[in-house]
């Protein structure tokens, strides 16, 4: 198991280091989808969305990947939805990927969208229609972002913006539509469940003030589940667990500053303080 996720590890560098990012990669990927859907509808075929876009009933019938796979597809008669989605993933992928890492934002984008589809599948279990474009997993990152720089200026139009606002806007956009009942086939429970994940998530990983709620719940899990890496920490010694946790952690200050730190790093840095007292006893 450890050597196939070393060389699953190296497979994910060795594509970082040719596309330069994950977001380049989530970019390029769904370009390429969209491509193979153009030259499908070119023909009248629409094996694409007949298979990979999110279809309550094909779900059911077992097409388990479609929640996944749904958000790579966009719409062909409608190039400005993979347009807008395109550059907007752009814009604020590159940041957020930037300050979290690769690995946290692969799981942002993706399982913000995966939060979507399944927020969108279980208000349509029993109707029609399907679910397709990526919107929900950019809206996760556009509130990852107003979460993570809640004071930065954002142009929108041609006015400056702070990322609060900008995440309120963003809110306000799907939840009107939904009280009027006038979105049309723009899939507002998807990008609200899309933006709830992107927020969630941030505060999970301990960036900004983790709300009470968040706090208790964090608090609870480690104890009822801990996890295997904090068991495997208490059995390093002294200076294994500075080199191994506490260095790269410095590191990442020195690069990054204080407000990069995880909720978990965090941690890490108050045992290494905690053991450097002891000793000084």
């Amino acid at each position: 198991m450890g050597d196939a996720r070393e060389r699953l590890a190296g497979s994910m560098r060795g594509w970082l280091g040719q596309f330069g990012s994950v977001t380049n990669i989530f970019l390029w990927t769904t370009v390429a989808v969209f491509a193979l859907q153009l030259v499908g509808a070119l023909f009248r075929w629409n094996v694409m969305e007949d298979l990979f876009a999110l279809d309550a009933a094909q779900v059911r019938r077992g097409f388990v990947w479609q929640p996944l796979t749904y958000m790579f597809l966009h719409d062909v008669r409608d190039p400005f939805h993979i347009i807008f989605n395109l550059l907007i993933l752009w814009f604020f992928g590159r940041e957020v990927e930037y300050f979290i890492g690769p690995k946290f934002f692969t799981r942002l984008y993706l399982l913000g969208g995966l939060a979507g589809g399944a927020i969108w599948f279980t208000a349509n279990f029993s109707g029609g229609g399907y679910l397709l474009g990526a919107s929900a997993a950019v809206l996760a990152c556009v509130i990852a972002f107003a979460t993570l720089f809640p004071d930065r200026q954002v142009i929108v139009l041609i006015f400056p913006v702070p990322g609060r606002l900008l995440a309120l806007i963003v809110i306000v956009i799907d939840v009107i539509p939904l009280i009027a009942r006038s979105g049309g086939s723009v899939a507002h429970l998807a990008h609200l469940g899309g933006a709830a994940f992107g927020y969630l998530y941030v505060k999970q990983l301990g960036y900004g003030a983790t709300p009470f709620w968040l706090r208790a719940w964090q608090q609870l899990k480690d104890r009822l589940w801990p996890r295997r890496r904090d068991r495997a920490e208490r059995k390093l010694s002294r200076e294994e667990f500075i080199q191994q946790q506490v260095d790269p952690i410095l590191d990442k200050i020195s690069r990054e500053g204080m407000q990069s730190l995880t909720r978990r790093e965090r941690k890490i840095l108050e045992s290494a303080k905690e053991l450097m007292q002891k000793q000084q006893r």
